[in-house]
């Protein structure tokens, strides 16, 4: 794959994981119901067509029994299917239109190095197009531009400062929750990266990987982090 541009963690794209994690969160289609069982049908006959190519690596399954469904624009569905054997929020996404034909496929992988370090590798339609290491600057950068982003959603705040904000309790409200401070930094990268251009929430990459995290922890652990 050619070189990307190497793409920073900044308000912006965290702003936009925020918006798209509550977002996806408000478009889940009830498990058992025929539209989500349907959808879910609908992924795992793709995946057995041969019709996609997937990189998973050994020992790895993309396991449609667990998949999560959402609504998108224009009637159209997000198949999330969960990869096994990786880190939590490395998934599969299938996107389907209003007439359920296949338009989008994206892959992503989540690899942890340490607590705070790791990589994250997106394929779209089968074209690698993010391969970044996510490095403890990386995951500091995208703490801190949270803490930015909640402060100045604070009502009558002026300041957009990260102000006695710590780290440490930020990774340790996160990890407690099952969620790494890197995987979110990463999830920021992605939605920069690939969803820049897009203008508001919505980009359908960037909503696949919000998925994997919740906008109600992370504006916990923020809290936590600045008392």
């Amino acid at each position: 794959m050619a070189a990307e541009k190497e793409s920073a963690v900044d308000e912006a794209s965290i702003q936009r994981v925020l918006e798209d994690s509550a977002q996806i969160a408000d478009k889940v289609v009830e498990p058992k119901s025929p539209e989500a069982v349907a959808a879910r049908e609908r992924a795992e006959a793709t995946q057995r067509s041969g019709k996609v190519t997937l990189h998973l690596p050994d020992g790895a399954t993309a396991d449609v029994s667990k998949a999560q469904v959402y609504r998108v624009d224009d009637g159209g569905t997000l198949v999330r299917v969960p990869i096994t054997d990786m880190t939590a929020g490395s998934v599969v996404g299938y996107v389907f239109d209003a007439n359920r034909q296949l338009t989008q496929t994206i892959e992503l992988h989540l690899i942890e190095h340490t607590a705070t370090t790791g990589q994250i590798r997106i394929w779209l339609d089968g074209r690698q197009v993010l391969d970044r290491k996510i490095t403890e600057n990386d995951t500091k950068a995208a703490a801190n531009a949270m803490a930015t982003v909640a402060m100045k959603q604070k009502p009558g705040s002026t300041e957009a400062q990260p102000l006695g904000f710590s780290f440490g309790k930020f990774n340790s409200c996160l990890s407690s929750a099952g969620v790494s401070s890197w995987v979110v930094a990463s999830i920021g990268i992605a939605c920069g990266a690939i969803c820049a251009g897009t203008a508001g929430a919505g980009c359908i990459p960037c909503l696949t990987a919000a998925g994997g995290v919740s906008a109600g922890t992370i504006w916990f652990c923020i809290g936590k982090a600045t008392r």
